[in-house]
């Protein structure tokens, strides 16, 4: 059995939807964040990188258009890649449904005349949605919809300690409403915050999974430079998890997480090496990986096999299939 049979990768989910391979490109619409420009605070969390994420073509000065062309380009040079016709369009940069309505209906028409793009994933904020924002992202005539809202944790206190900058109420919100209009929800979440212990995050992955959500993005908390918590770091008062800890944590979560969720990403990994003060092993992303899926290996465990499917692994005869694809 291949190791990756033991959850539903967000790949995997992506294949049975659109019987087909379909990969993600990474688009920057140079949005922005209310925690940073100051309407809520200054600065943004403690941990976020002054850049954002994402592929900075942005900053290059390329439109959507041309990001997207930039990256099919790229793709069809690649054995691995050159034969696919089914992309997604992943906002991945900042919150990108803040502002206003009709910044956001202008990105969107623009994602409509993209070449092979069959669906969307917009990242945001729990705080940057309402109803007519996320009425419009359910009418977009794509097959797959996404929205991923950056919840990270479900404890106030943490939130607060982070600069979060919004409650677990208002992720707990934000999540019902854009269900209710249509969306598929993605939530993000970390482990090792400030003050957290293994039984936090556990709580965190329980309380999302009771929400209206189809997809958990699992992430680690790593330190970058010019941040609050390299600040705290470098004064010895925030100790990053130990990768060994980090995946038995993972194992963990997955283990009461549903079997119909997806699962979008296992560890997150530094963008830029430059920017990584600690821990060392985030820099490894497809080792961690292969650590999580190793040890549910190792210990008889699935997805959700202390949640809905305890007698026995559901994805052997899923992955089977869509491999026939």
């Amino acid at each position: 059995m291949k190791l990756h049979y033991l959850y539903y990768s967000f790949d995997a989910w992506l294949k049975n939807i659109h019987n087909a391979k379909v990969q993600k490109i990474s688009l920057d619409a140079h949005f922005g964040c209310p925690n940073r420009d100051g309407t809520i605070q200054y600065g943004g969390c403690t941990f976020c990188n002054a850049a954002g994420s994402g592929s900075g073509l942005m900053q290059k000065g390329l439109s959507l258009s041309e990001q997207w062309q930039f990256w099919l380009d790229k793709f069809s040079c690649s054995d691995r890649l050159k034969n696919t016709q089914n992309f997604l369009a992943y906002m991945q940069s900042y919150s990108n449904t803040y502002g206003s309505l009709e910044k956001l209906r202008t990105v969107t028409d623009e994602l409509q005349t993209l070449p092979k793009c069959v669906g969307f994933s917009i990242g945001t904020r729990p705080d940057c949605v309402d109803t007519e924002k996320l009425t419009l992202l359910a009418s977009l005539p794509f097959q797959t919809k996404w929205i991923e809202f950056g919840v990270q944790s479900m404890h106030d206190k943490t939130l607060a300690r982070i600069r979060r900058g919004h409650t677990a109420k208002c992720s707990a919100d934000a999540i019902e409403l854009a269900s209710a209009c249509g969306l598929n929800v993605c939530v993000h979440l970390m482990a090792g915050l400030p003050g957290e212990s293994k039984e936090d995050f556990l709580k965190t992955v329980e309380t999302v999974c009771r929400l209206p959500i189809q997809g958990i993005k699992l992430h680690g908390l790593y330190v970058c430079r010019n941040t609050p918590l390299a600040d705290d770091y470098l004064a010895g008062t925030y100790i990053p998890m130990e990768q060994e800890a980090y995946i038995n944590l993972i194992c963990d979560a997955l283990c009461l997480i549903p079997s119909r969720i997806a699962i979008h990403r296992l560890t997150a990994d530094a963008q830029d090496s430059s920017e990584l003060i600690a821990p060392d092993w985030a820099k490894l992303k497809g080792h961690v990986v292969r650590g999580i899926e190793g040890l549910l290996f190792q210990e008889g465990k699935w997805q959700g096999c202390r949640n809905d499917v305890p007698q026995k692994n559901p994805y052997t005869e899923l992955y089977k299939k869509l491999e026939r694809l």
